[in-house]
């Protein structure tokens, strides 16, 4: 074990916002870093501190309303940004959910599509990922051929055996149907129209 005191760069312990002229702990709490281009271990931090950026970004958004709404609505339509929200949904759920990340989530999507590729299931058509943002208060409505999440048994939170990615229309038909009403319903379907089935 050394006795030798380990030599600390002083100027490195604080940084000036460039914007503010103030004068900061160089830390993550106070500006925003990213890592260093050249130097592995290193970090850079950003010049102006992380109240100016904040206020910086909320000003840009105010001045770039349309811009920042066609740039929502791209990110929500790619496919990290479309399963990103579908995610925070699954997450947040009142239903449960015993995923422990975005990425154990998105694995059951990237499975389906082994077996039924971006078609729905259920229908077989293509699925999309059409977003939009509500304008002038109108709402958006939600197109009927989007993914969306649903959970096989309605009485169980999600998981990965609980899980299928199916489209809105699918969804909407299928509701919160349990397994027991199901199958007595198509036991009455068989009963009462045998004849026409036959």
């Amino acid at each position: 074990m050394s006795l030798r005191k380990k030599y600390t760069n002083s100027t490195l312990l604080k940084k000036t916002c460039k914007k503010c002229n103030q004068t900061f702990p160089r830390t993550e709490d106070y500006f925003y870093k990213r890592k260093h281009r050249s130097k592995s271990g290193y970090f850079h931090y950003y010049p102006i501190c992380i109240t100016c950026e904040n206020l910086k970004s909320r000003l840009w958004k105010l001045k770039n309303k349309e811009k920042k709404r066609l740039s929502d609505v791209r990110y929500k339509e790619s496919e990290r940004g479309y399963f990103n929200e579908l995610w925070q949904g699954v997450r947040k759920s009142k239903h449960g959910s015993n995923f422990q990340s975005y990425e154990e989530f998105f694995q059951v999507w990237i499975d389906q599509q082994k077996i039924y590729g971006t078609k729905c299931p259920y229908k077989g058509y293509e699925m999309t990922r059409i977003k939009g943002i509500n304008k002038n208060g109108v709402r958006k409505t939600s197109t009927n051929t989007n993914i969306s999440k649903d959970r096989i048994l309605s009485n169980q939170p999600y998981s990965k055996e609980n899980l299928m990615f199916i489209s809105w229309e699918a969804n909407n038909e299928k509701g919160n149907i349990t397994y027991d009403t199901a199958k007595q319903y198509i036991k009455f379907v068989e009963e009462r129209f045998k004849y026409e089935m036959e």
